[in-house]
């Protein structure tokens, strides 16, 4: 048999995924990788990968580079894990995107490869290469517009995937709403900006406007996180277009169940710390203080009105006013 070189793995395609070119064809379908590939040689450009994979051997290889035509399924937690690679992505907390709306499931690979059928893992996020080319019954296999796009492909009421149907989701459920909701009245959503240049409590940190249109994984985070509705409880976790050093500083955002941090009674529906992300009130200090918006959330900021014990739903439901529709 020829010898095998890393460099011949399917790179002309922009990813790892083995084709049935492999090894000139001759390595197509073949289970024992081992048979060609020498341990010491793997990965040597590539040290963090290395490690991992000398220390969990072959099993590694169908992670990134697919079955090689057998049956074996792929291994993507044997890396992708808080202990081998612990932000890429972060993956803390119990909620998950395991495709059950009842309770929370462990994540399995194949979970992961529903999403990520063909990434190519060379730690730029791009849209078209990561994420799954869903075929939808409106618009077939059109290229998404944004990640929002692909979100919305499942996340809607009457076109889901046939493989992924949501179940076990209310009328209102906003699992389901998403579309809709993002398209027509949230105000972080397309129709974002129309009358907000001057808001009751203006002010953005650096890196949103008020006519921004914000991402669904800005604030829900797919591989973990202590809040309900996959809201991410870490700005390691979203908010992507906030500076990167003051995303790396990892402020919690908690969504409060009836008790804070401080053992404290609050609402259940206290959104204040992942509101706190992004809104920052520009605003004299007197009115700051008057409002309630010089009041730590408890992540060690302030700039929400924060003085009524942060019900925030009783005004704002996913980034609309409840008076104008939702």
């Amino acid at each position: 048999m020829p010898q095998v070189h890393a460099r011949d793995v399917s790179m002309a395609s922009g990813n790892l995924l083995l084709t049935p070119s492999h090894g000139q064809g001759e390595a197509w379908g073949k289970s024992k990788c081992s048979s060609c590939h020498f341990m010491s040689r793997l990965h040597n450009t590539v040290p963090k990968i290395k490690v991992i994979v000398e220390k969990k051997g072959f099993s590694t290889c169908t992670g990134c580079h697919g079955s090689n035509g057998t049956k074996a399924a792929r291994q993507c937690l044997v890396c992708h894990n808080v202990n081998d690679l612990p932000v890429n992505p972060i993956r803390t907390g119990k909620h998950r995107h395991d495709f059950n709306l009842k309770k929370d499931l462990p994540t399995t690979s194949a979970q992961c490869e529903v999403c990520h059928v063909g990434s190519d893992m060379d730690g730029t996020f791009e849209i078209k290469q990561d994420l799954t080319m869903f075929n939808d019954k409106l618009v077939g296999k059109s290229a998404y517009v944004d990640v929002n796009d692909f979100c919305i492909r499942c996340h809607n009421r009457d076109h889901q995937q046939k493989k992924h149907k949501i179940k076990n989701a209310g009328k209102r459920d906003q699992s389901i709403a998403a579309e809709n909701d993002f398209l027509k009245i949230d105000k972080h959503g397309v129709t974002d900006g129309a009358e907000v240049e001057r808001a009751l409590y203006p002010g953005l940190r650096e890196g949103y406007q008020y006519k921004s249109i914000v991402d669904c994984v800005d604030c829900h985070t797919m591989h973990g996180t202590k809040n309900p509705g996959l809201i991410i409880d870490d700005s390691r976790k979203g908010v992507f277009h906030l500076d990167a050093q003051f995303r790396k500083e990892a402020y919690k955002a908690e969504i409060f169940d009836g008790v804070n941090t401080n053992g404290e009674s609050v609402p259940k529906s206290d959104y204040s710390q992942l509101c706190v992300l992004c809104h920052s009130m520009n605003v004299t200090d007197q009115e700051r203080k008057l409002s309630g918006g010089a009041q730590d959330t408890g992540n060690g900021l302030n700039g929400v009105h924060f003085n009524d014990g942060a019900d925030c739903v009783t005004c704002h439901s996913h980034g609309e006013r409840v008076q104008k529709g939702l």
